[in-house]
């Protein structure tokens, strides 16, 4: 039986290295593969030189490395806010992402699907509609860039769950666009990952590995919280998934803590470190 392939998002070096010295850092302690965390000082194209695009080109060509993705994170990104100006502006940054990724052969840009108000949220279907206007446009502009943009499910969006994700994408009516399903997301969500997986087989492009809980939500080193990776590994050995599981792990140890993360995984099917 084939392992499962294992790559990186970036997240935990986001402050302390730039995109480009945190692939030379992983790639130095093994890893190949790469989920690139798109905010500052990390990776921000308006601040992304020529030289500097350049070299990461370089980087990948001369270390045989790949970038699998580009994610803007939820922080300042909110395809679903009732402000058109901040729903125009992440449009824009996500094409600029698209560009970005096919300058750079990543086949993909991960989208988040807004955020949700805990307090007093939008009607849902005011969100849905923006959401779905916002993705069709970024559809037809990936298209047209070789690039496939895949839709990740977040506890705190009005899509929180595969079955929302499904019936949204079926919504967009475009079946260029795809998932990434975040297992930590769907457990603390409430769902069993495993079968959230095997719901979404037929879209799924890439798969988010990380520990917690469902009473605090986190983004920890495997073995930190309680979700089963062994019926995760099962269920995507059983779908016959063959694309990467990228750790996505939020460490201030990450050198210590996604090594020792692979590992674990290791056991239940992934492919083991250096491998």
């Amino acid at each position: 039986m084939a392992s499962l392939a294992v790559g990186i998002n970036t997240y935990s070096y986001t402050f302390s290295h730039t995109a480009r010295q945190a692939m030379v850092h992983l790639a130095d302690m093994g890893y190949a593969a790469f989920e690139i965390l798109v905010t500052p000082p990390h990776l921000w194209v308006p601040e992304l030189s020529a030289d500097e695009r350049s070299r990461i080109r370089d980087l990948i060509a001369d270390r045989g490395l790949r970038i699998t993705s580009l994610n803007f994170p939820m922080l300042d990104n909110n395809l679903t806010s009732p402000t058109a100006e901040v729903r125009r502006y992440c449009v824009g940054v996500y094409k600029d992402l698209i560009a970005l990724a096919s300058d750079w052969e990543a086949p993909y840009v991960i989208i988040i699907p807004g955020r949700l108000s805990t307090l007093f949220p939008a009607p849902r279907e005011w969100m849905a509609e923006w959401f779905i206007a916002a993705m069709r446009e970024l559809g037809d502009y990936a298209g047209d860039h070789g690039i496939r943009l895949l839709v990740e499910n977040i506890p705190f969006t009005f899509i929180p769950k595969a079955e929302d994700l499904l019936e949204t994408l079926d919504a967009i009516g475009d079946t260029r666009i795809g998932i990434i399903y975040d297992v930590a997301n769907g457990h603390f969500a409430g769902e069993d990952p495993a079968q959230a997986l095997r719901l979404v087989r037929d879209r799924l492009g890439l798969v988010h590995l990380s520990d917690t809980t469902q009473t605090t939500f986190r983004h920890d080193p495997v073995g930190a919280g309680d979700v089963d990776f062994k019926a995760v590994a099962l269920a995507l050995v059983d779908l016959g998934y063959d694309g990467y599981s990228m750790m996505e792990i939020i460490s201030t140890g990450p050198d210590s803590d996604i090594p020792d993360s692979h590992a674990k995984l290791a056991r239940w099917g992934w492919a083991p470190p250096g491998k």
